[in-house]
């Protein structure tokens, strides 16, 4: 498995030869003309505004095969992963990295528009999974109504289930920057206002409430999927409450 979820070397040689060829369509139509027919279903590689069986479709539905064969050995990679949350980030990475690829080249024109929406939505899925396992005993830790003769035990056992998971993904990374930011924001905008107004309610007077300040967590987030955080940036254990 490829360290901390990045980018798989296959992935980048792959992807880096199939947008070469691209740029030679006229030829490969020429070379592929009487190749055998793939099982690929057209809706896979082709947008429904093109009609009709030409050599775009043709190039279009060999480019697409190579690149579910490339897929599908990566789901056979994610396998080797331990952390389940890792494995379906590892996915998102690879399939952001395929997706950006295309885009980029001319590998967008041939395969389209369609292609690469339903592929940007995998990348989605993959996010959404990796954040559900990841992350969810974080979510699950703040309730929405709590009491405050809850608040104090709520907020202990969000820290702890905070910086556990921030333990166990520090080395984890997102390579595309945008992707990242993305994942980022999405996680946070999940607990940091709850926890920011069950944080700042219960602070009164003397009974201030110690732990992880909001600013706290948004320091934290800040440095994972890095895959840089040194020992000196890893979460620090949870504070133990004052009680008063």
């Amino acid at each position: 498995p490829v360290p901390g979820g990045g980018i798989h070397p296959l992935t980048r040689y792959v992807m880096n030869y199939i947008a070469f060829l691209a740029d030679y369509g006229d030829a490969l139509a020429e070379i592929v003309a009487d190749w055998p027919q793939n099982s690929l279903p057209e809706s896979y590689y082709r947008s429904p505004d093109r009609e009709g069986k030409n050599r775009s479709s043709e190039i279009a539905e060999r480019m697409a095969w190579l690149i579910l064969v490339l897929l599908c050995k990566l789901d056979g990679k994610a396998e080797l992963y331990k952390e389940v949350a890792l494995s379906y980030l590892f996915l998102a990475n690879n399939m952001q990295y395929v997706v950006v690829k295309v885009r980029n080249s001319n590998l967008g024109f041939i395969l389209g528009e369609d292609w690469l929406t339903k592929h940007e939505l995998k990348v989605k899925e993959y996010v959404s999974k990796y954040e559900h396992v990841g992350w969810n005993k974080v979510f699950l830790s703040l309730p929405e109504t709590p009491t405050a003769e809850q608040a104090r035990a709520i907020l202990e056992c969000f820290d702890v289930a905070f910086h556990d998971a921030c333990k166990a993904q520090f080395s984890w990374i997102v390579p595309d920057p945008k992707l990242r930011e993305e994942i980022k924001a999405s996680i946070a905008s999940k607990f940091v206002p709850s926890h920011r107004e069950l944080f700042e309610k219960y602070q009164v007077g003397s009974e201030t409430v110690f732990g992880l300040t909001p600013d706290d967590l948004e320091h934290s987030l800040s440095d994972i999927l890095s895959g840089s955080v040194s020992s000196s940036h890893s979460p620090s254990p949870p504070h133990r409450f004052k009680r008063p």
